[in-house]
């Protein structure tokens, strides 16, 4: 399995920790957060990790090139421009397979990413979404509308109630057909759900991240 792993993002709810750092550096236990999340990630059975990086990527590479994880394989890109969580992965697509698992730099996701798969491959769309209730994340919107199991809405609302867990699979080729090179995530997922080609898999647990204070 491979894992895209979106960590461009600039960190600013967590700069009074990070120091200006990139978020995935800040330190656990003696090492920084980055190290964990790999370890975790080969546990789950990942034999490749792409990490799609921008702010102060050298920080990170330098990090990424003085680790040595056996049995994983460990690539990076750098934007040269910000492209948004979209565009990063079109600016990937020669490095991604054709089924592929994406998460965030700032989420550590203890679930079977396994049997996840597996029902992904039964019903044959072209994205799954993983989500958990609203009353499992208090600290997050609620982002989604789901009804008898089915996405009715993406996005914001009072209605809303589940949160985007963090952890999605996507087929390779509904990127191919995109020309732009600048755009956010949140599009594909509209545009899949409006043509009924993703399915969810809820979680039940609380995830952990350090894109907020709370959360470090």
């Amino acid at each position: 399995m491979q894992i895209v792993i979106l960590n461009g993002g600039k960190g600013t709810r967590v700069r009074a920790i990070s120091k200006n750092n990139p978020k995935c550096m800040i330190s656990f236990d003696g090492k920084p957060f980055i190290n964990h999340q790999i370890k975790l990630l080969k546990k789950m059975g990942f034999k490749k990790i792409l990490f799609c990086l921008g702010y102060k990527a050298n920080i990170i590479t330098k990090y990424l090139n003085s680790i040595n994880f056996k049995g994983i394989k460990i690539e990076y890109s750098v934007e040269k421009k910000p492209l948004g969580t979209g565009g990063s992965v079109v600016n990937n697509l020669n490095k991604i397979d054709k089924t592929f698992f994406l998460t965030y730099g700032d989420s550590y996701l203890k679930i079977d990413y396994k049997k996840i798969f597996k029902k992904f491959q039964i019903y044959k769309k072209n994205c799954l979404m993983t989500v958990v209730h609203k009353n499992k994340v208090a600290d997050h919107k609620p982002n989604i509308i789901i009804k008898k199991n089915v996405i009715q809405s993406y996005g914001y609302s009072i209605n809303s109630n589940y949160v985007d867990y963090g952890a999605l699979i996507f087929r390779k080729k509904i990127f191919k057909e995109i020309k732009i090179k600048k755009f956010d995530l949140d599009n594909i997922i509209a545009d899949q759900i409006q043509k009924n080609n993703i399915i969810i898999y809820k979680i039940n647990k609380k995830f952990l991240q350090i894109g907020s204070i709370k959360g470090v």
